[in-house]
This record gives structure tokens, C-alpha cells and sequence, in this order.
């Protein structure tokens, strides 16, 4: 059983895993371009399949926060449900 701070930490850590996952995708694909030189004509890395589908996962990952948030009575956004957080307004 967790205790309730270790539990915060892994919610905190879930509510950013589909941001994690792209970017760490992302950096590692850039690496391999820039260690194999397919920099140089400036096309490899826009028009190359792994470069589309991360740009594609980032688009849909950011569609899936608005739909989430815009479509939700409480307007919790897919990050918020995963953490199982929601926002506060403090009057």
C-alpha cells in the first residue's frame, strides 16, 4: 500500500506520461539525425515517417486534452482523469 505522498508522486508522474513518452521519442529520433548527418539537406527530419508519426501523436495527445476538457462537466482535462486530480476555484 502506497502512503499518500508516494501516491501524489506517481499521479504526478501519470499526469504527464503522454508528454514524457513524445518528447523522449522526439529527442531520441533527433539524436539518430543528427548522429547520422541526415541533417544536412534539412528534409529527412519533416518528412521521414518516424518524424510525421511523433508529430502526429503530439497533435493527437493535445486533441485528446481540449476534447477531454471541453466535453467534461468539470472541465478535467485527459491529464487531470489520469492522476485522478481536478482544479479548484478558490473564491
Amino acid at each position: 500500500m502506497y502512503r499518500k505522498n508516494e501516491s501524489l508522486r506517481w499521479g504526478k508522474f501519470l499526469r504527464d506520461v503522454g508528454y514524457i513518452v513524445i518528447n523522449a521519442s522526439s529527442l531520441v529520433y533527433f539524436i539518430y539525425i543528427v548522429l547520422t548527418h541526415k541533417y544536412v539537406t534539412g528534409t529527412e527530419q519533416v518528412n521521414s515517417l518516424p518524424g510525421m508519426i511523433l508529430a502526429f501523436a503530439s497533435l493527437g495527445w493535445f486533441l485528446l486534452e481540449v476534447i477531454t476538457m471541453l466535453t467534461n462537466s468539470k472541465r478535467r482535462a485527459i491529464h487531470d482523469l489520469i492522476a485522478k486530480t481536478m482544479v479548484l476555484k478558490v473564491v
